[in-house]
């Protein structure tokens, strides 16, 4: 580490004579800098907006086809998502409410329907076809 030390009568003398850098920043050198910045850009930038044009193709775009077959709606092949889900889902809740709900009889098999309350209400009463009933008891595999 250096020690500062007094300045020297010739150094003084020299620093009053000198009193600043000599080799400061030349002011006209740094404004050709900039000058010379500012249109390296501008340059650039039309040079790059005119290979932009040149690139570009200026031909229109290609129209889709306009045949007959085109126009017309083609389905996707099968199988194919449904188009209507909570629709499809409302009409489906529709019939198994009105199968559950209602009497009818199918012409073909002649087997009939009834609604499930009243069956439950059936079973009460008469109980399960083949079920043992309560005065014949029911055997359990306990030993006794």
């Amino acid at each position: 580490m250096e020690i500062l030390k007094p300045v020297t009568p010739e150094e003084l003398e020299q620093i009053e004579r000198t009193p600043y850098e000599v080799r400061d920043l030349s002011v006209r050198a740094m404004v050709q800098f900039l000058v010379l910045i500012f249109f390296t850009i501008v340059g650039s930038l039309i040079i790059s907006y005119f290979v932009y044009l040149w690139i570009l193709p200026k031909e229109e775009p290609a129209l889709p086809s306009a045949r007959k077959e085109a126009l017309e709606r083609q389905l996707p092949p099968e199988p194919r998502l449904q188009g209507f889900p909570m629709r499809d889902w409302e009409k489906f809740y529709a019939q198994e409410i009105e199968k559950t709900t209602t009497y009818a009889v199918d012409p073909n098999t002649g087997v009939a329907r009834i609604p499930v309350e009243r069956a439950k209400e059936l079973i009460l009463e008469r109980g399960l076809p083949g079920a043992p009933t309560t005065n014949q008891g029911v055997k359990t595999n306990a030993k006794q």
